[in-house]
């Protein structure tokens, strides 16, 4: 993951300060977490892009670095991203960086048809900002399943996901999936 040296020369000292536990859950493998190798589209309302870009301004970050990072957090708990930080693995393994080039990752298929596919959440209007982020595939397929279990197509799914995390969870139609998670 593309991560400036400046944010991440701020994390080290941290994580000799005050070390986290690394037995309180059962290990798990995050090999192939910092490898951007699929993409995911996502329509999103224009307040939602508007909020987005003065978080990511605000933070000095990218939107994909913050999306990641987001998606990372839901999927593995922010325990065990602060952890990946601090021991410089998983997402922020700088050893084993690979990225793909825009004509590997162009040619796949998306998995959203587009803003007409989905029904717009009223209060914010329609979903006419198209993001498109890359991301790790052991990634994408963690939020595809938890999309397949909400009955929702992915797209909406991280959607729902974004603007809960941006405005809250009252916002949109069913509340932004709140039965999913």
């Amino acid at each position: 993951m593309r991560i400036a040296r400046e944010i991440m020369a701020h994390w080290g000292p941290a994580a000799t300060d005050l070390a986290l536990s690394a037995d309180l859950i059962p290990r798990r493998d995050y090999a192939g977490l910092n490898v951007q190798d699929d993409q995911l589209r996502i329509w999103l309302p224009d307040p939602a892009k508007t909020a987005l870009l003065e978080v990511c301004n605000r933070l000095g970050m990218s939107i994909t670095v913050y999306l990641t990072e987001l998606f990372a957090t839901y999927l593995y708990g922010v325990h065990e991203v602060m952890r990946m930080r601090d021991h410089q693995k998983g997402l922020y393994d700088a050893d084993d960086l690979q990225l793909l080039t825009a004509d590997q990752l162009d040619s796949e298929e998306l998995e959203d048809d587009g803003p007409a596919f989905d029904e717009p959440v009223p209060e914010m209007g329609k979903n006419i900002f198209a993001l498109k982020i890359f991301l790790p595939a052991k990634m994408k397929l963690g939020l595809q399943q938890r999309a397949d279990k909400a009955q929702a197509p992915l797209g909406k799914f991280a959607r729902a996901m974004i603007c809960a995390h941006l405005f809250g969870r009252d916002v949109g139609p069913k509340f932004l999936m709140a039965s999913a998670t």
